[in-house]
C-alpha cells in the first residue's frame, strides 16, 4: 500500500508541475504578445485560466494525499486511541462522500451539460476541460479510502499507537500566556497562597 501512496504522489507531483510550467508558460507568452509584439495571442488567457483550475485541483488531491491540508487536531490528539481511530475515519468517509457525490458525479453531469460547448480560443469543449471534475474526485476518493485503511491499521497520523505526551502537543500560539493571566489563573494562585488566607 505504502509503494501506491509514493507512487501516487509522484505522479500527481508531476502532473501538477507540468501544468504549472504550461500555466507559467502560456502566462509570460501572453505578456510577451501584448507588450512586445502589440499582437495579444488570445488563447493564450484561456488556455492559462482553465490550466489553472487543473492545477489547483490536481495539486489539491496531492495536498490531500500527503496529508498536507490544515487540520485542527489538538483536542482530537487529547481523546483516547479508539476515539481517535473513529474521529479520523469519520473525516476520510466525509471526504470520500464528498469527492464522489460532488466531484464525481456533479463533475460528469457538468461535463456531459457542455460537452458540445465550443471553447472560444482553443480547439476542443468545455466539457473537456470539465473533465478534471470527476478524474480529481477519482483521484480524491483513491486516497481518502487508502487513508482509512491507513487509520484502521493504526499508522495514520491521529491512530499512531504512540501517544503524544501533553509536552509533545503543540500549544497554540500565545495560549499559555492567556491562560497565565486568566482571571481563574490568578484566582488559583490567591488560593494557594498562605498568605492570602
Amino acid at each position: 500500500m505504502q509503494l501506491l501512496t509514493k507512487g501516487l504522489n509522484r505522479s500527481l507531483g508531476v502532473a501538477t508541475a507540468l501544468l504549472f510550467t504550461i500555466m507559467v508558460l502560456a502566462v509570460v507568452w501572453q505578456v510577451f504578445t501584448r507588450e512586445v509584439i502589440q499582437s495579444p495571442a488570445a488563447w493564450t488567457e484561456e488556455l492559462a485560466k482553465y490550466v489553472f483550475v487543473w492545477t489547483s485541483l490536481v495539486g489539491a488531491a496531492l495536498v490531500f494525499s500527503e496529508r498536507g491540508h490544515i487540520a485542527v487536531t489538538f483536542l482530537v490528539e487529547r481523546l483516547p486511541r479508539p476515539v481517535r481511530m473513529s474521529v479520523a475515519v469519520l473525516i476520510q468517509l466525509v471526504i470520500l462522500v464528498f469527492a464522489l457525490a460532488i466531484l464525481v458525479y456533479g463533475g460528469i453531469l457538468a461535463a456531459q451539460n457542455s460537452w458540445s460547448q465550443q471553447l472560444t480560443a482553443l480547439p476542443g469543449t468545455i466539457g473537456q476541460a470539465y473533465l478534471i471534475l470527476p478524474v480529481s474526485g477519482a483521484l480524491i476518493a483513491l486516497i481518502a479510502v487508502l487513508h482509512i485503511v491507513e487509520d484502521l491499521r493504526g499508522i495514520g497520523p491521529l491512530t499512531a499507537t504512540v501517544v503524544r505526551t501533553e509536552e509533545e502537543v503543540p500549544m497554540i500560539a500565545g495560549l499559555e500566556d492567556a491562560v497565565e493571566d486568566s482571571p481563574l489563573a490568578e484566582s488559583e494562585r490567591h488560593d494557594d497562597d498562605p498568605k492570602e488566607r
